[in-house]
Parts: C-alpha cells; sequence; structure tokens
C-alpha cells in the first residue's frame, strides 16, 4: 500500500511544500497551509487532514491502488473530486467515495476539514459490497453517516497521542468495525436495509474497539460509552446481552488484560501504581477482580506467566 506508517505533519508555506509531496498545487504558495495526521489499523487507514486551499493530483498511477477504495468525510468546508471528465463536489457534512487514496484529483475551494478511510476492496467485498465507478457520492441522510463518521472521529481522539502507539497488526477490533461501517455506507445508498442483528453486532463491536483504548481511563464509564457511540445506555447494554458479559464488566476485564501484562513483565512496577496505570480506582479493586476471574492476589501473580482464568 502508499501507506505503510503512522505519520503526521505540518507543512506551512513554500518551505513546507518542498518538505510535502510533489503533487500539491496550492492556491497561494506562500499562505499555504496542511497539517494532518495517519493513523493505520491492520490494513485499515484513517487519516485526518485540514488545509488552505488547493488541488492534490494523483502522483503515479500506482496498478495496487485499484484495490482499495477511500472514503471521504468532509468535516468543513468543501471537497471536490474528479477524474476523466467527472466531477463531484462534496460540502460540510457530506460523504464521497474515490478509487484508491491518490489516484483521482482532489481539491478544496475553501479552507477545509475532512477524514478519510482507506480499504482494500476485498474488506468490502466480504461485506456483499462491490464498488462501481471511479469516485461517487452517497445519498443517504445523517441517519447513518452519524454513526459512521462519529465512531471515526472518537477513533482519532483516542489515538491522539504519539503517532507510534497506535499502529495494529492483522485483523483488529478497530478495522473490523471501520469496514463494517464503510460497508454500510455502501449498503444503506443502494437500498438495502442493514439486519437488525448486524447493526446490534455492529454497535457492539464499536464498543469493544473503544473499550480496547480507553479502559485505562479510571473515569471511563458505560455511560460514558454511550455517550460516544450516540445510544442510551439501555441499548448498549442489550448489544451486550448475547454475550453474557455487560459493558461494566467489559471495562473491568479489560483493565485486568491490561494490569496482569504489567504484573506478569520482567520488571512489574508497584501493585498500586499498576492498579491505577490499569483504570482500576485503588489496589482493593484489582485484588478483587484478579481473586474472582483468577483465583490469585497480585502478589501471587509470577512475572513471565499468566494465571489461568478460574
Amino acid at each position: 500500500m502508499g501507506f505503510t506508517e503512522t505519520s503526521a505533519w505540518s507543512w506551512q508555506g513554500v518551505d513546507g511544500l518542498r518538505s510535502g509531496p510533489n503533487n500539491i498545487v496550492p492556491e497561494n504558495a506562500q499562505t499555504y497551509r496542511s497539517e494532518g495526521r495517519r493513523w493505520n489499523f491492520a490494513d485499515v487507514a484513517v487519516s485526518d487532514v485540514a488545509q488552505t486551499p488547493a488541488r492534490v493530483t494523483p502522483s503515479s498511477d500506482e496498478p495496487e491502488q485499484h484495490d482499495y477504495i477511500s472514503v471521504v468525510f468532509v468535516r468543513n468546508g468543501r471537497y471536490d473530486l474528479f477524474d476523466r471528465g467527472e466531477r463531484l463536489h462534496f460540502d460540510s457534512g457530506e460523504v464521497g467515495f474515490m478509487r484508491g487514496w491518490n489516484a483521482v484529483t482532489g481539491e478544496n475551494p475553501v479552507l477545509s476539514r475532512v477524514a478519510m478511510v482507506t480499504l482494500h476492496r476485498e474488506r468490502l467485498a466480504n461485506q456483499g459490497v462491490q464498488v462501481q465507478g471511479q469516485l461517487g457520492g452517497f445519498r443517504i441522510g445523517a441517519r447513518l453517516r452519524g454513526p459512521s463518521l462519529s465512531f471515526v472521529l472518537a477513533l482519532m481522539h483516542e489515538v491522539n497521542a504519539p503517532v507510534t502507539a497506535c499502529t495494529e497488526t492483522a485483523e483488529s477490533p478497530t478495522s473490523t468495525v471501520l469496514t463494517q461501517l464503510m460497508a454500510g455506507l455502501f449498503l444503506e445508498d443502494a437500498g438495502y436495509r442493514m439486519d437488525s442483528a448486524l447493526l446490534t453486532s455492529g454497535l457492539k463491536a464499536r464498543a469493544d474497539a473503544l473499550i480496547a483504548r480507553q479502559a485505562s481511563d479510571p473515569l471511563f464509564t458505560p455511560q460514558q460509552l454511550a455517550n460516544q457511540l450516540n445510544v442510551s445506555l439501555r441499548h448498549l447494554q442489550r448489544s451486550f446481552s448475547a454475550s453474557g458479559v455487560g459493558p461494566a464488566e467489559a471495562i473491568r476485564l479489560r483493565r485486568l488484560e491490561i494490569a496482569l501484562r504489567a504484573l506478569t513483565s520482567a520488571s512489574p512496577h508497584s501493585v498500586g501504581t499498576i492498579a491505577l496505570q490499569s483504570g482500576f480506582s485503588s489496589v482493593k479493586e484489582l485484588r478483587f477482580a484478579l481473586r474472582a476471574n483468577y483465583g490469585v492476589t497480585p502478589r501471587e501473580v509470577v512475572p513471565g506467566i499468566l494465571p489461568q482464568p478460574k
């Protein structure tokens, strides 16, 4: 793929243009500015870019770009896509798609900010989606775009940490959820109604991905999780019912997983430090969770050996 590393950039003026790729044509080189970040989740990439008026032309005709699709969410401003005589423009709040990640021309005639999700066509095909054409837009309203964009934005907020800490390998809950959400955009736009079971499964997958990233925050609660997913707490709890583990317990188990990784490391910190860094409010809470799930206390955990669940 054309994106192999998680990265961040900030380019300003003529010097910034020299530092960036050579396929950017700004409206004004002196006042040009582009800031952005990009993250990889397995083989799904998420980008967030704010830029003064500029045109980004295809830098090359890499054959592998034909195997990828990018979904572009216009957060602010306007973004145009055009290729081979076809031109589409998208205003703030609208969503478009294009082949590859840099295979068609993109232009923002005003100061704009866009979020982009790039994934392999095969991922979409596995969800029953065959994307036609070089570029296009979605006719659907905010009812579906809201959950998709809200998850992408929440995800970018959570990984807005040192970029090297954000790369995931193999399959991950995050890449799975992103694939489901992007496939949902195409399916709904084509007139398919998502099965209620699939929607419930997708909600839980999104919740699992956020729990995996935020459980170490001691203030993270099921209610905060529901707020980020734009659903009621009761709706969130229903999505967990089939698993037999509610959202509160899922958060606790994730914290326990983090704590065990620290406790079994070659040079563990103090139990108190590990408890707080894992999201537990106290050593007592960590001790209770360990006894309930593994039948041991923190001091009975042996470095290098994970205890077996009860």
